[in-house]
């Protein structure tokens, strides 16, 4: 659909033959350097020989996707929003029927979160909206200056404004006429247009309201088109490459993709840099729905609550890491390093070559985890069923018999898997495996298979061979910058640092050095959670079986329940409200008579939940201050 119509943003430039010819020119030199450096150094390990061959001719892997689950959205009283239906951008769009296409699709998520909607037109209608409501404009890109001017008194007046893509970019005409509206209207430093990209991106970073409920770090298609960007210091979601690193704004600085503020006047805004309808798949578009719902709740002054990723309040986790597949001692220097400063390591054998190195298991047990890198490194993923299953019966078999214990982690060989690698280490007993996901979230998913759920551990970070073998950064000040620019990132997201290493490459005290100044970092950040890889994924699951519930009373106070359906005792959780009002509207959470331990932050409360036993829920109260002296009533338990 987007290739029908004209462009609704400015051009941007086009390149010279001879930028672009230096350009290569360049990246030639550098590639051809890299990889000279990288086969020297690969070469000067010798393990080529004896992990390479067990590769060669390695079968297709079939990609599995999770099940996208998403909590249900605050159960709110009714209330009213007013959709902004655009004439003059009506005609901008050849399919006729496209525009209409565009504000259903606004309407039916609104009504579906409990919204009256009136359908408005015209700077006049704007205008007689009353009090503080909220105008939701989208894709409203050819306006005229009254209507303009109409929804700039709404929002100097403290009214709520949600408005995407390219808004009043274009004349009554459809003319172009630039930025200047949408820039000043969502007080941004800068707006401009994206290069065309394919495929698109976006990434979601936790924290903000419009993020609530999505896995941390969660990456969107969308439809090539060159959307828009506002640069902003805080961007709720920003444009993206594929592994979540954020594209660059024209003019400088992180590509915004979408932002929420409150303006001066007390008025809530909302942006979006896209259409709503432009999900490249199913699950892109549940996400982007989502996403406008959080949006169109919080800024008509709806409570919007999620519970944090991670325990104890924790923004983002990290779990150290090491593939054991050559020079072993390297492991024992490392595991005794880790154990002696208290950080647990989670070390990934190769049985089959560790096997004549029995004096190695006690260190890596007592240094943390011992889990499963395959019997001989050969590829697991797209091999058939019982092959699968042979393979890791005898992998894990070999780590009992050499450890002591039974690995309960497998990082499967190339970090690909397909569901058979799934089922059969769910089969054997296994819960989780440390692999790639491709970059769709920088947070843990959950397959269920037949034998029951399975965590994958994603690695969306760059691990020891990708910096000193493929891009030849070799010393260890590189690899502490590279490891720390990493930690920077998953700080950002929220998100797991799944910090990856190999025996062959931390060979010597300098380089322990510096992976353990990274550690060192994200302790001295106090909001990183560090832990083994199983204990990672044992929270995630039972976080995965916690059920939150937000249902607003008639004062627009919140009842938030919280039932365990699994099986154990959960602690360390905390719920994130976000509030769409200050923080003085509000008392503190309880239950019953007992006020709950909670902390005010830039994007609302969070509370601290008591201990949830298995099959158990409870109910919190968050009280809405009122001018009346009537006390707030309270629930029980």
């Amino acid at each position: 659909m987007a290739k029908r119509f004209k462009r609704a943003y400015e051009p941007p430039r086009a390149r010279t033959p001879g930028a672009w010819g230096g350009a290569i020119l360049l990246l030639g030199t550098l590639v051809a350097g890299l990889m000279g450096a990288a086969v020297l150094l690969w070469r000067s390990i010798d393990i080529e020989s004896v992990l390479e061959p067990a590769n060669k001719d390695a079968p297709a892997v079939e990609t599995v996707l999770p099940e996208v689950v998403l909590a249900d959205p605050t159960e709110t009283t009714p209330w009213r929003a007013y959709l902004y239906e655009s004439r003059h951008t009506d005609a901008f769009f050849p399919d006729q029927i496209y525009y209409e296409g565009l504000t259903a699709h606004w309407d039916s998520l609104l009504g579906g979160v409990g919204a009256s909607v009136a359908r408005l037109n015209g700077a006049a209608a704007i205008d007689s909206i009353p009090g503080r409501e909220l105008l939701i404009v989208p894709s409203a890109v050819c306006m005229d200056p009254e209507e303009r001017r109409a929804i700039r008194r709404h929002a100097e007046r403290g009214g709520h404004l949600l408005v995407s893509w390219a808004l009043g970019a274009r004349d009554e005409n459809c003319e172009w006429v630039g930025y200047d509206f949408l820039r000043s209207v969502s007080s941004a430093e800068a707006a401009g247009t994206m290069e065309e990209r394919s495929p698109t991106y976006l990434a979601v970073q936790h924290g903000s309201v419009i993020a609530a409920g999505l896995p941390p770090g969660a990456r969107v298609e969308v439809k090539k088109e060159p959307w828009i960007t506002l640069r902003d210091a805080t961007p709720s979601v920003f444009w993206s490459d594929r592994v979540l690193n954020p594209l660059a704004a024209p003019g400088g600085g992180a590509a915004g993709a979408a932002t929420a503020s409150t303006n001066p006047a007390g008025g809530r805004f909302v942006w979006f840099g896209y259409r709503l309808d432009v999900g490249a798949s199913e699950r892109d578009q549940r996400l982007l729905d989502r996403l406008a719902i959080n949006a169109a709740l919080w800024a008509a002054g709806h409570i919007v609550a999620d519970l944090d990723p991670w325990p104890n309040g924790y923004r983002a986790a990290m779990t150290v890491t090491q593939d054991v597949e050559h020079s072993f001692r390297n492991s024992q220097r490392l595991a005794r390093r880790f154990a002696a400063i208290d950080v647990p390591v989670t070390f990934y054998v190769v049985t089959q070559l560790a096997a004549q190195n029995p004096q190695l298991a006690p260190s890596l047990r007592a240094a943390g985890e011992v889990g499963s890198h395959s019997a001989d490194h050969r590829q697991i993923a797209g091999r058939r069923w019982g092959t699968q299953l042979t393979g890791m019966w005898k992998a894990r078999t070999d780590i009992a018999e050499w450890s002591g214990t039974s690995p309960l982690g497998l990082r499967p060989p190339r970090e690909l898997y397909d569901r058979s690698t799934l089922e059969a280490w769910g089969r054997l007993g296994g819960s989780y495996l440390a692999a790639s996901n491709d970059a769709r979230s920088a947070a843990p998913e959950i397959f269920t298979v037949r034998s029951g759920p399975i965590v994958v551990l994603p690695r969306v970070v760059d691990d020891d061979y990708t910096v000193m073998v493929t891009r030849g950064k070799n010393s260890s000040d590189a690899l502490q910058a590279e490891l720390e620019a990493s930690l920077k990132k998953i700080r950002s997201l929220g998100g797991l640092h799944l910090l990856t290493l190999h025996s062959q490459l931390i060979n010597n005290n300098r380089r322990i050095d510096a992976v353990e100044a990274v550690v060192n970092s994200a302790a001295a950040a106090a909001d990183v959670w560090i832990a083994r890889a199983v204990d990672v994924a044992d929270w995630w699951l039972e976080r995965s079986k916690l059920e939150l519930r937000v249902q607003e009373r008639a004062d627009r106070s919140a009842v938030l329940t919280i039932a365990n359906h699994g099986e154990r005792p959960v602690s360390s959780v905390w719920v994130h409200v976000y509030l769409p009002e200050a923080r003085e509207t509000y008392a503190a959470p309880e239950i019953g008579q007992t006020v709950l331990e909670s902390r005010f932050g830039p994007w609302g409360l969070r509370i601290k939940v008591p201990t949830l036993e298995p099959s158990s829920s409870l109910r919190i109260l968050l009280p809405r201050l009122s001018s009346s002296t009537e006390p707030q009533s309270s629930i029980s338990p």
